[in-house]
């Protein structure tokens, strides 16, 4: 027999043994994370040398267009500090831009991190629902998951509310009943909604629409709660056609609350416009025309890129229109529909989540403006508000102008533009007319104390108005020469002091000195204006070539703004494809 000694040697053996193997399995664990990790890591690298690639070749570019700038024969300093400072506009918005990227990288590693268990626990709650009808895992197994989840997860309603589905399974009906209050009480409606997806999954078709009854006792039309989107994305994709009875109860029920918005709201359709043309107005978008003599020459440069810009947004919210209306839903039976509708019930965000959400998507938005922050800023606040409504009508209001959110089904943006096209017709039509009536036909342009208000097209006529104004005011270009004041100040003194000599007695020492003032000041004041008048000849010609070149570009620019606006029928024929 063994004695006391080898007993307690066996024992600390064992218990090295556990701890070792605990250790072990930790280290498993560990490299497990890392090596998730460091995939995120590479392919973020990847999208890292993607942006530093393009911002490259941009600069590079700017840079080679400042070079040729310079090269030419007639650039002066005025052509180099305007080339400085279009060059020093595109940096900062390459900062900018660079910021934004590397933040897009860190809040999306955060999102993925910080809400781990949050994405372990929808994909491990949508497999467990699944299975409830199809028998493919165990109830044990089931439970297993579903207990290990829920442990990490004590403040998510999708964890009691999954845990509820687990313990009906297992014919646990008390332990069920405490769950389901349970999430009930951390969100009725969510989870009222997905008691109402899963029992129409099952086939209970008289609890599901005790559910559905559940549901419309906490919401109505001027409170309806983010929620209500997935009641209508399962509406839309037709998860409600195991039951006709429930759908049309559903699509009637629908029907009565778009009508009441107006009850609510009697300048809905007038709110509604104002929020289209919000939406234009505040998209994201800068145009890459070139801009370079405008800027600096003409008063009114802002105006015209924001005349540019926003004629621009015209093709852009087309083409995005078109391509959503174009986008084919897939076949899918009645089943398939519903799950689709449970997951994307499941995969609604927590609010700390939507907090991290909403700064990718700011960030996103100044990569999407080319770095400008203003505009950036501005499409943010109009895209998601901080008073954001869950009224019905503002409900559909969101999923209208809401762009390159995931959590919106196609099929629920189509549905909210098609109900609401006449009056987002109406804010688009009041947008084009905004800036339109901004439009001139004359731009102010000025070039040191002269300006003119000409059009592209007048370019002669502002030509002979600065050589006019020039001609007139040569004398006081003289005059601001430095030593055509010293020279012509040598003189009069000379001048003073030969008249002094003739009233008074005559010193001949005052009379030479006094002369040769003259004489002198004369022969540098010619040499000194010669030079002068081949100096302002030159600025002339170079000023007359630089209106030449800012009317060019101001004709290119009319160019371009009257091309981009006639891309408002297209604009108001996509927002057709929704009707019909």
């Amino acid at each position: 027999m063994a004695t006391d000694a080898e007993a307690a040697e066996r024992q600390r053996l064992i218990a090295e043994i556990n701890r070792l193997r605990a250790q072990i399995e930790r280290a498993i664990v560990e490299q497990h994370n890392l090596e998730e990790e460091l995939a995120f890591l590479i392919a973020a690298i990847g999208a890292l040398t993607v942006a530093a690639e393009d911002m490259s070749n941009t600069v590079t570019r700017d840079v080679g267009a400042l070079r040729g700038h310079i090269s030419k024969e007639e650039v002066d300093a005025r052509d180099l500090l305007q080339a400085l400072r279009d060059l020093s506009d595109k940096y900062f918005n390459y900062k900018n831009l660079s910021t934004a990227t590397r933040n897009l990288t860190q809040y999306t590693d955060e999102y993925y991190t910080r809400f781990e268990f949050y994405h372990d626990l929808r994909r491990i709650a949508l497999g467990c629902i699944m299975a409830v009808d199809t028998n493919l895992i165990s109830h044990e197994g089931a439970r297993k998951q579903v207990e290990k989840t829920y442990l990490a997860n004590t403040d998510y309603w999708l964890a009691y509310a999954t845990t509820a589905v687990m313990l009906w399974w297992s014919d646990e009906r008390e332990a069920a009943e405490r769950a389901l209050r349970k999430a009930l009480v951390m969100d009725e409606r969510k989870s009222s909604l997905l008691f109402l997806f899963c029992n129409l999954k099952l086939g209970r078709k008289e609890v599901a629409a005790a559910w559905y009854a559940y549901y419309l006792n906490t919401i109505h039309a001027n409170d309806v709660g983010e929620e209500y989107q997935y009641l209508l994305e399962a509406y839309l994709s037709g998860s409600f056609g195991s039951d006709r009875v429930l759908e049309s109860r559903v699509g009637a029920k629908f029907q009565d609350m778009l009508s009441e918005i107006t009850l609510y709201d009697i300048n809905y359709q007038k709110d509604v416009a104002e929020s289209a043309r919000k939406f234009m107005a505040t998209k994201a978008h800068v145009t890459d025309f070139d801009f370079f003599y405008i800027p600096e020459y003409c008063v009114d440069s802002n105006l015209m890129k924001g005349l540019l810009n926003a004629a621009e947004r015209h093709a852009v919210v087309a083409h995005e229109l078109e391509e959503l209306a174009a986008q084919a839903d897939e076949f899918e039976s009645v089943d398939e529909k519903l799950e689709d509708s449970i997951y994307n019930l499941i995969e609604s965000m927590d609010a700390d989540e939507e907090k991290v959400y909403l700064r990718i998507k700011r960030n996103e938005l100044v990569v999407a403006a080319r770095g400008d922050v203003a505009v950036a800023e501005q499409a943010f606040e109009e895209r998601y508000p901080s008073d954001r409504s869950v009224s019905l009508g503002g409900l559909m209001q969101r999923w209208a102008f809401t762009e390159d959110d995931p959590r919106i089904l196609p099929e629920v943006r189509r549905f909210a533009l098609g109900n609401l096209a006449p009056s987002i017709r109406s804010g688009f039509k009041q947008f084009a007319e905004s800036y339109r009536a901004l439009e001139q036909e004359r731009f102010e342009v000025k070039l040191g104390d002269w300006s003119f208000n000409c059009s592209e097209d007048e370019r002669d006529i502002a030509r002979a108005n600065y050589a006019e104004h020039f001609d007139k005011h040569q004398l006081v270009n003289y005059f601001k020469d430095k030593f055509v004041l010293i020279w012509s100040a040598m003189i009069v003194v000379g001048i003073v002091g030969l008249v002094l000599s003739a009233v008074n007695m005559p010193e001949p020492s005052l009379i030479v000195m006094s002369a040769l003032l003259v004489l002198v000041g004369a022969f540098l004041l010619w040499r000194q204006v010669t030079d002068v008048k081949a100096s302002l000849q030159r600025r002339k010609e170079k000023d007359l070539s630089i209106i030449e070149r800012t009317l060019e570009e101001m004709s290119d620019w009319r160019e371009a703004y009257r091309e981009a606006d006639r891309a408002y029928d297209a604009l108001v024929q996509a927002t057709y494809l929704f009707e019909e």
